[in-house]
């Protein structure tokens, strides 16, 4: 596998396969056209996405695409991120959406706010107290009311839409992280 060095520090990018798909099966071997994954830093944590299709890769840089996370976030939230990224990428909107939403709620606990539901914490870390200023508390709400319809009503989520919401999440994720 060729090295695919960090855009932000140089270091070497883990490489992350997700979704495999459109098989071609000839000669008794399954040949992948499409391949979808991420690329995550080992070193800062900065990651992009990429497609293989018929032996072209293309890179989706979370990094120029919707803003970059900051190395104060956590390993975990980082994750959930990029499984958000891997499913927009992969065509899966509700998927993306649905991990934006669990990375939001991660990042929420991890810097202490509680509560009984999401909704409870997203106002917990509301200003004056909190550190979440009012354009970005109507974010996390935004993620979190269209995701429970995609879960609870069955209401899809378009494909157009997950950009706008993968750049809320990192910069509601940074801010809590900060």
């Amino acid at each position: 596998m060729p090295y695919l060095p960090c855009s932000t520090c140089n270091h070497p990018m883990e490489i992350n396969i997700g979704l495999v798909s459109g098989y071609n099966v000839w000669n008794n071997m399954t040949n992948p056209r499409k391949i979808t994954g991420s690329a995550i830093c080992r070193n800062c944590g900065a990651g992009t996405g990429f497609e293989i299709t018929d032996n072209t890769i293309n890179y989706v840089s979370g990094k120029s695409g919707y803003g970059s996370l900051a190395p104060q976030v956590s390993s975990t939230a980082k994750t959930f991120y990029a499984e958000a990224e891997v499913c927009f990428q992969s065509g899966t909107p509700n998927a993306a959406a649905t991990m934006c939403r669990a990375a939001i709620e991660i990042a929420l606990t991890e810097a202490g706010y509680s509560g009984s539901d999401l909704y409870s914490k997203i106002e917990n870390a509301k200003k004056p107290n909190g550190v979440l200023d009012d354009i970005e508390v109507g974010l996390a709400h935004a993620s979190r009311l269209i995701t429970r319809d995609a879960i609870h009503r069955a209401d899809l989520i378009q494909l157009a839409d997950i950009p706008s919401m993968l750049s809320a999440t990192i910069q509601i994720m940074n801010k809590l992280a900060s």
